[in-house]
């Protein structure tokens, strides 16, 4: 073949290729201009996002676990100890229940006691005839439910962690029976109605007074007491029975408490009965 019969053949690739490299990927653009857009929106999309996410609540007590130098969980046991064995007196929240125990939260004294002499109470606890017994209610020893150190070590924390530096202490006027009466009684709460009374006044009130308010030198105050509220009726219908004497250690009366309450006669439903009145007694005392 001559060279003039193979030109167009040569003109015809040239072509071609320009025509290759004269028309680019037309999507290339479009490609380039998405990624930019995903690259400059999506930091700011995953900014906008988590910003709007709810900022996780501070655990319990934290701050003041921090304000005290102590660990939360040491607020933590001592909130639950206080719960169970002194919140019948003074309140769930340590703000007093009237006719019992004093307001805690925001108290002077608390504020004003050392750790010291706070644990020396716990333990000691404060009896009517005390000349710093002002309520008339008595203040059993170790939540009447023989907490040991630790525990009682715990409930000072947590009266240190509810006390708020900026508040300004809480009254106790209506708690100081005795220093405008000159005289004082525990908080009489008789539920007459109630079918356990009449049970209860035959078989206990001699030694726990007709509202279980507790008579001095004999038996506890029950409707106070932390024990009967943090105890299953079945427990108490077993301890009951079974009574306690003075050689227990448990025993804070020096005194024996005899078998269902020197009344042998006396059936579990019966118990049951004196129970549920133990129990209405403490929601009235809680409720007042």
């Amino acid at each position: 073949m001559t060279p003039a019969a193979r030109a167009p053949m040569t003109g015809t690739g040239n072509q071609s290729e320009a025509t290759t490299i004269g028309n680019p990927d037309p999507y290339k653009g479009l490609a380039i201009g998405v990624a930019l857009m995903f690259a400059i929106t999506l930091p700011s999309l995953l900014v906008a996002v988590a910003l709007a996410q709810p900022t996780p609540p501070v655990p319990a007590w934290t701050i003041e676990a921090v304000a005290l130098g102590v660990d939360r969980a040491e607020i933590v046991t001592g909130e639950h100890v206080f719960r169970n064995a002194c919140a019948v007196c003074h309140g769930p929240n340590g703000d007093g229940v009237h006719g019992l125990g004093k307001p805690l939260h925001n108290s002077a004294f608390v504020q004003e006691s050392s750790n010291e002499e706070l644990f020396e109470l716990l333990v000691d606890g404060r009896k009517l005839d005390d000349p710093l017994n002002t309520t008339g209610a008595l203040m059993p020893p170790r939540g009447a439910q023989q907490l040991d150190d630790t525990k009682i070590n715990r409930v000072i924390v947590y009266l240190r962690a509810i006390q708020e530096p900026d508040a300004t202490p809480v009254s106790v006027e209506p708690w100081n029976i005795k220093s405008r009466d000159g005289e004082g009684g525990a908080l009489a709460i008789e539920l007459t109605d109630h079918p356990g009374f009449d049970l209860f006044v035959a078989s206990c009130a001699a030694c726990h007074g007709q509202g279980a308010e507790g008579i001095e030198g004999l038996g506890l105050p029950l409707v106070t007491s932390g024990y009967v509220r943090g105890t299953s009726d079945q427990d108490l219908i077993g301890f009951i029975k079974r009574g306690r004497p003075m050689w227990d250690a448990s025993n804070t009366t020096g005194l024996d408490m005899p078998p269902k309450g020197g009344n042998p006669a006396i059936t579990d439903e019966q118990i049951q009965q004196i129970i549920d009145y133990l129990r209405a007694l403490q929601k009235e005392a809680m409720g007042s």
